[in-house]
């Protein structure tokens, strides 16, 4: 098969997966916000295949300008075999609110200057980088509305062949979505980035599909791309299955839920071991669904630990603090939920 059209489709590929996430109050609002999902791959019939699942973490890093707006900037890494695997975040996506659009802007990571493509490919996908208004809250439900559109021309086995990129978005009715951290009626958001040669009219060679499910303050609560069957037989070709994928969210390493019973309140219990050397668990109980920060501080009340910082359900949870790595002395640690916020003050002596 000719190389450049199976890079052209890797990257189309690569496309339906970037548009998926946002505009201003579906974003947390506090950098450091973190999110813990499983990437559980779909087979060519759309089946989840649990026994092949990686894991994702998404860490709001910063506000800060970027590529010419300002942005909610987000370092992701993926495709871990377990959440606490050491690896690097490889990954940046911005993010830009403007009344009731979300703004995304489309990276073509996929590019360096030595991939094998004539120069004039690599400025043709590297021309669709930028910003798109891909989340449309106040959008029609059901109405289409156009992310981009571009077409170049390609030799495939010396015949000239016009290709058209292009994507689209729309929003969906609005769905209750149940997840490991509670219940969120979230905004439902389809988008489609195709791959088509032209003649006389589009015939489509890829369609990729792919599906988001927006929360408030929370951002994306699931995902879905559906695997892809390729169809070459234009080309003289078989056909090529790219298999789907579907990220949901997941409790962190380090955090476990040891009660699903619904508290009346929220409580944040005495560690213990206390005095402790050099580690020590943490109880507290969360009332209601919501943002939850648990944050370790020194006796002059710099921060020097976050154990937890993500949206949690009800329910009572532990988490072990560490502290080998520090001197002997007092320190606090401070649970905020809500309107809720207490400290506590624990010892470790060694």
């Amino acid at each position: 098969m000719n190389k450049f059209l199976l890079i052209i489709i890797a990257l189309l590929i690569s496309f339906s997966n970037i548009f998926s996430q946002t505009a201003s109050t579906y974003f947390p609002s506090n950098t450091g916000f973190k999110w813990y999902y499983k990437n559980v791959p779909l087979d060519s019939n759309n089946n989840p295949m649990p026994a092949l699942t990686t894991y994702r973490i998404d860490s709001f890093a910063v506000t800060a300008p970027y590529n010419g707006l300002t942005a909610n900037i987000v370092r992701s890494k993926d495709y871990m075999v377990t959440l606490n695997q050491s690896t690097p975040y490889n990954d940046t996506a911005g993010y830009n609110f403007q009344g009731t659009n979300g703004f995304q802007y489309l990276t073509i990571a996929l590019l360096p200057d030595t991939i094998n493509l004539p120069i004039g490919m690599i400025n043709f996908f590297r021309g669709l980088q930028g910003w798109y208004n891909a989340y449309q809250f106040a959008s029609p439900v059901g109405t289409s509305y156009q992310l981009f559109s571009k077409d170049t021309t390609i030799l495939v086995n010396s015949v000239s062949l016009h290709l058209r990129v292009k994507a689209s978005a729309k929003r969906l009715n609005d769905e209750v979505v149940q997840t490991v951290n509670g219940s969120y009626t979230a905004k439902k958001f389809a988008f489609t980035t195709g791959l088509y040669t032209v003649l006389i009219i589009e015939i489509p060679l890829v369609v990729a599909p792919d599906t988001s499910w927006i929360a408030t303050n929370t951002w994306m609560v699931k995902k879905v791309s559906p695997s892809v069957n390729i169809d070459l037989s234009l080309f003289g070709y078989g056909s090529i299955s790219v298999p789907g994928k579907m990220y949901e969210p997941v409790i962190p390493v380090g955090i476990k839920n040891i009660s699903s019973s619904v508290p009346d309140k929220f409580v944040l219990e005495q560690n213990y071991p206390n005095p402790f050397n050099p580690g020590s668990i943490i109880r507290f109980k969360i009332k209601e669904s919501g943002f939850v920060n648990l944050k370790v501080f020194d006796a002059a009340g710099k921060g020097i630990s976050t154990l937890v910082n993500e949206n949690l359900k009800p329910g009572e949870y532990e988490t072990t603090f560490d502290g080998s790595k520090l001197s002997s002395g007092i320190y606090f640690y401070r649970l905020t939920a809500g309107d809720f916020a207490e400290t506590r003050k624990m010892l470790l002596v060694k």
